[in-house]
């Protein structure tokens, strides 16, 4: 194994991780809010928008992001709106993974005990002021775990945007594979870094779990 090989390519497959991690970012801050609100609509009494939202959820998390990213940037042209990769791939990523983040909120929310509902009613709380200071910061360490695991799918599953020409880190790597005739250096050092960036999200995990000790033992 030749590590000359490593530091010539590392300032370039370095370069496509920091667009790996903005994208990630992206991803998870569009993603959360948009998946508490899929949440609660599945879990709404009313028909009409958890029916459909049901259906759609069912629909989508049985698709390989793959064609998800493939139909946002090759088909949407089709139909007057044209997106450049980078966009492309942070809307197919987010409308992919949010529904599984939504999945995981709604585990959460039934974690909660119906009473704190009940007792919000009581005491003629707004909804929105029961839902963001009394239900959400009980629901999310049950959550917590699987958004994490989901994450950590983000930050793997970012890989497939290089097939829609976003410069992220495997994309590079492949460029370099192509002309360095060297793949086995250039893979091991890209696979430390997406263990690198795994690890970065379990502490994470482990810090907000801190937070709420006896929610996260359940």
């Amino acid at each position: 194994m030749d590590f000359a090989v490593i530091l010539t390519t590392a300032p370039f497959i370095l370069r496509g991780t920091v667009v790996t991690v903005e994208l990630v970012v992206l991803v998870l801050l569009l993603s959360a809010p948009l998946a508490v609100l899929v949440a609660l609509g599945r879990d709404s009494r009313v028909a009409w928008l958890s029916i459909p939202l049901g259906v759609l959820s069912s629909t989508v998390r049985g698709l390989p992001p793959l064609l998800i990213l493939f139909g946002v940037y090759f088909a949407l042209p089709q139909l007057g709106l044209e997106i450049d990769p980078f966009p492309a791939a942070v809307a197919g990523m987010t409308l992919y993974v949010m529904f599984y983040f939504a999945e995981a909120v709604r585990a959460g929310l039934a974690s909660v005990d119906r009473g704190q509902l009940i007792a919000a009613r009581a005491l003629a709380l707004p909804p929105a002021r029961t839902l963001l200071r009394i239900i959400l910061p009980q629901a999310m360490p049950a959550a917590l775990p699987s958004c994490i695991g989901y994450a950590t799918e983000v930050v793997k599953s970012s890989a497939l945007t290089a097939s829609i020409a976003v410069a992220e880190t495997m994309g590079n790597a492949y460029q370099l594979i192509l002309t360095t005739n060297r793949p086995f250096e250039i893979l091991l050092f890209v696979a430390a870094i997406y263990a690198v960036l795994d690890t970065i999200l379990l502490l994470l995990q482990g810090v907000a779990e801190r937070r709420w000790p006896q929610r996260a033992r359940r």
